[in-house]
């Protein structure tokens, strides 16, 4: 089985559909239908490579999980009305979490791994410095409090990778929308595998933020009652 790739036609098929119900009863954030065309995602070389790479280094659960951090940051921003740089939110949205991944953990903190490469990757694709640190600066902030003064792209992979993870304003979103979303990408047994992800980071990087999550934040119950059925 062809295993679903997320473009374009895909999103807007989506759109399509939902399209046809009810606004009202279909989407409790009172975004119009119209607005999951922003699913779209931008046909560039850096879009492409950011999606392989999160392919190839990432299991399917979890790079399912950065697929759907990427749907759930710009439908909550659809919500609150944000202006973004969609290439950027979805490339850092892509590469968010391969400092997790044995092929880019180089010994630091996760995210910040997560962050070095890709710089590196966008550098290659001939990007200038602001609009690397668009995606550089989201990574790296996911992981810690983004304030007013940060920019809209950290914002947005904030709310989509807290909504995955933990549930937070996922409810927010309406069950329709959650579905078709859960449908092209399913969580396959995330709640498990996201969580030993997170155990073995903290053991193994007493320094980083991950071991406040886990020890301190009690990330692993929040993670356990997310309202996603596994």
């Amino acid at each position: 089985m062809t295993e679903p790739r997320l473009d374009t036609a895909t999103f807007r098929a989506v759109a399509h559909s939902l399209s046809r119900s009810d606004t009202a009863e279909l989407l409790s954030l009172c975004v119009d239908p119209r607005d999951l065309e922003n699913l779209s995602v931008p046909d560039s070389a850096a879009a492409r490579e950011a999606e392989d790479l999160c392919r190839e280094a990432s299991s399917e659960s979890l790079a399912n999980h950065c697929f759907r951090s990427f749907a759930w940051g710009v439908l909550l921003g659809a919500a609150d009305d944000y202006t973004y740089d969609s290439e950027a939110l979805y490339v850092a949205s892509m590469l968010h979490d391969l400092g997790l991944t044995p092929a880019f953990d180089r010994g630091g903190c996760f995210e910040d791994d997560s962050a070095t490469a890709a710089s590196e990757m966008l550098v290659r694709h001939g990007w200038d410095g602001a609009h690397v640190s668009l995606v550089v600066d989201a990574i790296q902030l996911h992981m810690h409090d983004v304030t007013a003064d940060d920019s809209s792209e950290a914002h947005l992979l904030a709310f989509g990778t807290s909504a995955d993870v933990s549930g937070r304003r996922a409810l927010e979103i309406d069950a329709s929308t959650r579905q078709a979303i859960l449908a092209l990408y399913p969580r396959l047994d995330f709640k498990r595998h996201f969580s030993q992800l997170f155990v073995d980071q903290a053991a193994r990087k007493p320094r980083c933020v991950v071991h406040r999550y886990v020890y301190e934040l009690g990330l692993l119950e929040l993670i356990a009652n997310a309202p996603y059925p596994e």
